[in-house]
């Protein structure tokens, strides 16, 4: 097992339990914020589709995003490919975000998470070390940014699991 495997059995782990959390999950359910300065669930999901879909599309060196291959007019959401969702306060996701149902979440990951797995199998490991310029202006190496996605990504994770307790208490494992 090499650092491109280690990333993605993270990453299919992580988007499993995000499947299970989300899956009994009602539409309000998916929009409802925990609190005044919280996220919901609909919102974090979308958003990490969009992490994974912006940062392996920048380590790939493609140009257009999982997300303008029509996903953005699908889901009902802003198509610029710059947004993530990262730029947003919890006051402006509840005056403008309306989720979408989960199924469709669910069909944009895979379909992000189908194009991480193909650049991963063909990544070269030399350039681990290679730095490039990433969001914000900020130089990260290749390896620093699957470090950065596949912590960013379990963190998104747990918390909606968490949010989805907080709404329905413990159903069971999810992890």
């Amino acid at each position: 097992m090499d650092v491109r495997d280690m990333t993605a059995r993270c990453l299919d782990q992580m988007w499993g339990m995000v499947n299970r959390a989300t899956k009994t999950l009602s539409q309000a359910e998916l929009d409802r914020m925990p609190g005044a300065e919280s996220n919901p669930i609909g919102w974090t999901f979308y958003h990490m589709g969009r992490v994974e879909d912006r940062w392996f599309h920048l380590l790939d060196g493609k140009s257009q995003q999982t997300w303008e291959k029509g996903w953005a007019q699908r889901l009902g959401i802003d198509p610029d490919p710059s947004l993530s969702g990262s730029q947003m306060t919890p006051q402006e996701i509840a005056a403008k975000f309306k989720s979408p149902p989960a199924e469709q979440l669910k069909a944009y990951a895979e379909a992000v998470h189908a194009e991480t797995l193909a650049y991963l199998k063909r990544m070269p490991l030399e350039t681990l070390g290679e730095e490039i310029e990433a969001f914000g202006g900020r130089k990260m190496t290749r390896g620093q940014i699957l470090v950065h996605v596949v912590n960013e990504m379990n963190q998104h994770g747990g918390q909606i699991a968490y949010i989805k307790g907080l709404l329905k208490g413990y159903q069971g494992r999810v992890v």
